[in-house]
């Protein structure tokens, strides 16, 4: 209900484009650290809205979605679902933040009078407009790149984000600090995603990362009393991180069996489905997807041809494949350096999988190494 009143009461403040806001308003940037939940993984950034005078105390958020639209995680993957900017109580953003247990850092903007005037206009327009929605892009257009924007359009530029001498890394390059926790999910984004990641960030598109505009601001001249608003973060203890060495477990283990004669097809025809399929998927995800960030994917080039490997293993023909097959994971990782898309480290346990249970199984080199294999017996 109070929540209600308060939206009531901008609206009726604003008139004429003007919105009646006292000299004392405060506009602040509220980050959020990142959480444990993946949506949460990179941050998070909003702004408040603080003006003792009219007991109004809010917080504008770009990062809301409606987990009950139809068909959510189609349109999500197939990039038309929207976002939208909500409303939400001061008091009620600092309660969620801590039972999510996400410590927030508040930094007060050094605004003129007008332009805080017009920011508050710009948000109020948008919130009771159609353009309250927007289309979501992981890398172009997210719940940060819009705060960047409507500061910049607020000031006139006067604060202008591509002037932060950021520079020097690739939006991959961006990422992998934030997904570097897991290995699993570290694995998941980078082969998912495309070219488009690999391309140089400009200095207002590391905004895509809420943590990039606290920097820029917390190194400027555009913000004072950067505080920690709300200390959340649980203590962690330091310890090894086992699903690094998960994967290298598993790809031994696999290997060890591919010497034994028994399990060595069923090991290859597992693990060749395996990432047919994967390649299948990335497939249609850069053809059906809209997200830049999911096209032109080359991991496709090294996943996909594993098909062969089960379609063709009765023909001749058979052991050429795989030694073609071979040839192009070797080249796809000595390339690396050369190819428009970064090689993960996190593929090189199962490349180097696919390099040797693949050799294995062509006759030549499966003859002699089971021929010494008896001879030593």
């Amino acid at each position: 209900m109070k929540k209600i009143v308060l939206n009531v009461l901008l609206l009726i403040l604003i008139s004429g484009n003007t919105f009646a806001l006292s000299r004392n308003a405060q506009v602040s940037l509220l980050t959020q650290d990142a959480g444990d939940e993946l949506y949460a993984y990179f941050g998070h950034t909003a702004i408040r809205i603080k003006d003792d005078s009219l007991r109004i105390d809010q917080v504008y958020n770009y990062g809301t979605f409606n987990f009950n639209t139809p068909n959510f995680y189609l349109k999500f993957i197939h990039g038309d679902l929207d976002y939208c900017l909500s409303i939400d109580d001061f008091d009620y953003f600092v309660y969620f933040s801590a039972e999510t247990k996400r410590t927030i850092h508040e930094q007060v903007l050094n605004l003129t009078y007008d332009e805080k005037v017009k920011l508050i206009n710009l948000l109020e327009t948008c919130y009771t407009t159609s353009a309250r929605y927007y289309r979501y892009d992981f890398l172009k257009n997210n719940c940060a790149t819009k705060i960047r924007d409507i500061i910049e359009d607020a000031t006139d530029s006067r604060i202008d984000f591509s002037k932060s001498g950021f520079s020097g890394k690739t939006f991959r390059q961006l990422l992998e600090p934030f997904v570097s926790k897991n290995y699993w999910i570290e694995l998941g984004i980078n082969i998912a995603m495309g070219m488009e990641t690999d391309k140089p960030a400009t200095p207002a598109d590391y905004m895509f990362l809420p943590i990039y505009i606290y920097d820029f601001f917390e190194n400027s001249e555009y913000a004072q009393n950067s505080y920690v608003l709300l200390d959340a973060t649980p203590q962690k203890e330091e310890k090894f991180n086992f699903s690094y060495l998960c994967p290298w477990l598993i790809v031994m283990v696999l290997i060890v069996l591919s010497f034994i004669s028994k399990t060595r097809k069923p090991i290859l025809y597992f693990v060749s489905i395996v990432f047919a399929l994967l390649g299948v998927v990335l497939l249609f995800l850069d053809l059906y997807s809209l997200h830049p960030a999911l096209g032109n994917n080359l991991n496709s080039l090294w996943t996909l041809p594993a098909i062969v490997l089960v379609l063709f293993r009765k023909r001749k023909i058979s052991d050429y494949l795989k030694l073609a097959y071979i040839l192009i994971i070797v080249l796809f990782i000595a390339l690396q350096t050369v190819l428009p898309q970064q090689v993960s480290f996190t593929f090189i346990p199962w490349m180097l999988l696919l390099i040797v249970i693949v050799l294995l199984d062509i006759k030549t080199i499966n003859n002699m190494v089971f021929r010494k294999k008896h001879s030593l017996l």
